[in-house]
């Protein structure tokens, strides 16, 4: 559940995203992240979303900062603020790096959650295609929309589990539900997991809720 503690990092980034408009490049037609050397992953990244390039660049110097001791500081972790083409929603993808600096995994979080989807409108509503498309690259070639989201409702959704957590009693009570899939093998030598977290105050019940606060990721490996 590493994605608890990166929550923070979307809120008032929207403002920030300072690269140029995307070139025109499928989100599919490119190198991708995964296996792939750090800077062609953030060159490919940079061609078909949105950046926040002054984030991105203390992110890039910081990867493999050390102690005075030498002991690596941050595990080889590259954070990037990133927008689709023509959105102002921000979204934040974590680069996991191996100590040759190539990507040995990437996680995103989704711009609407996955458990409740059930149409492509709601699955296109997420970003799960353009976000993971251009993480997995040619790793996938001949990838559709409809094929990720197939996969996802046949092969991720059966294999989701919930654990839910009343954190406080009362009138204004906390409740969280977790949920995770672990990682389903999909192609290209990929696996996907997701996750969610639903958290409310009040009522026991989160539809009888008068405010959800919903936040979903992906992980691919």
């Amino acid at each position: 559940m590493r994605w608890l503690r990166f929550c923070g990092l979307l809120v008032g980034l929207a403002a920030s995203t300072g690269s140029g408009p995307a070139l025109a490049a499928g989100p599919a037609d490119g190198p991708g992240c995964l296996g792939v050397p750090l800077t062609e992953c953030v060159g490919w990244l940079r061609a078909t979303l949105r950046l926040d390039e002054r984030f991105l660049a203390s992110a890039m110097a910081r990867r493999h900062q050390t102690d005075v001791n030498g002991k690596p500081l941050g595990g080889g972790l590259v954070t990037v603020n990133a927008q689709l083409p023509g959105q102002t929603d921000v979204f934040v993808i974590l680069l996991h790096l191996r100590p040759d600096d190539t990507v040995r995994s990437a996680d995103s979080n989704l711009l609407y959650g996955l458990v409740e989807a059930n149409t492509e409108t709601l699955y296109d509503r997420s970003g799960l295609y353009e976000i993971a498309s251009r993480l997995i690259g040619r790793r996938c070639p001949g990838m559709t929309k409809l094929d990720l989201y197939r996969f996802f409702e046949n092969s991720v959704k059966p294999r989701i589990t919930h654990q839910r957590q009343d954190l406080s009693t009362g009138i204004n009570g906390l409740h969280r539900i977790l949920s995770s899939s672990g990682a389903v093998p999909f192609c290209g030598g990929v696996a996907l997991s997701y996750g969610n977290r639903l958290e409310w105050r009040g009522a026991q019940n989160p539809e009888a809720a008068a405010k959800l606060d919903q936040f979903s990721y992906i992980e691919l490996q």
